[in-house]
C-alpha cells in the first residue's frame, strides 16, 4: 500500500505528512474521519499539534463530525493517550473558535467534558488547562443527559474520587 497523506496524519511526523499532504484540508476518508480527526488522533504530540494546526490553517472543518456516532474533533483530541495540557490548549481553542461542539455527545464517550472526566490517569490538577478553556464558555451544557443517558456533572459525581476538582467546578459554573 502507498503512503498517503490520510495514514500519516495519524502516526507519521509533521514532515512525512507534508510530503504526502496535497493542500485539500477537507478531505474524507471512507469511515467519515477527515485529515483533522486522523491528526487529533495521531499518537506523536508534536506531530499531532503540527498537523492540526497546519490543517486548521488550510481550512480544515473543526466542527466535522463523524457520523454516526458523533465523535468530533474534540472528541478525538480529548481522548488520546498522551497529552500537553498547556501546549494544546491553543489548539483547543483555535478547534472551539473554528466551530467544534462543546456539548457534542458521541455514542461511546458523551460529551467532550466527559471525555476528559474518564481520563482517570490524569489528575484533575493536570486537566485544569483543557477545564478552564471549556469552562471560560458561556455556551457549555453540564445538565443535558449525554453518555449514557446521564449529564455531565453526573458523570462527574460518578467519578468523585477521581473528579471531585471537576464536579466542584461544574457547581460553581451552574
Amino acid at each position: 500500500m502507498m503512503p498517503s497523506a490520510y495514514g500519516s496524519a495519524k502516526s507519521g511526523s509533521y514532515e512525512d505528512f507534508i510530503a504526502l499532504y496535497d493542500g485539500d484540508a477537507h478531505a474524507v476518508g471512507s469511515t467519515g474521519l477527515t485529515l483533522l480527526h486522523r491528526a487529533l488522533g495521531n499518537r506523536h504530540l508534536d506531530a499531532r499539534i503540527a498537523i492540526s494546526n497546519r490543517l486548521l490553517d488550510d481550512g480544515a472543518d473543526a466542527g466535522a463530525v463523524v457520523a454516526p456516532e458523533g465523535y468530533s474533533t474534540l472528541h478525538i483530541l480529548f481522548s488520546q493517550t498522551s497529552h500537553d495540557f498547556a501546549g494544546e490548549v491553543p489548539l483547543v481553542e483555535r478547534l472551539l473558535e473554528g466551530g467544534a461542539d462543546v456539548n457534542a455527545n458521541a455514542a461511546r464517550w458523551g460529551t467532550p467534558l466527559q471525555t476528559l472526566a474518564g481520563l482517570h490517569k490524569y489528575s484533575d490538577e493536570e486537566l485544569a488547562p483543557f477545564y478552564d478553556v471549556l469552562f471560560a464558555r458561556d455556551d457549555l451544557d453540564l445538565l443535558t443527559p449525554a453518555g449514557e443517558g446521564i449529564s455531565t456533572l453526573e458523570t462527574s459525581r460518578r467519578f468523585e474520587e477521581h473528579r471531585a476538582n471537576l464536579t466542584a467546578r461544574m457547581e460553581q459554573y451552574l
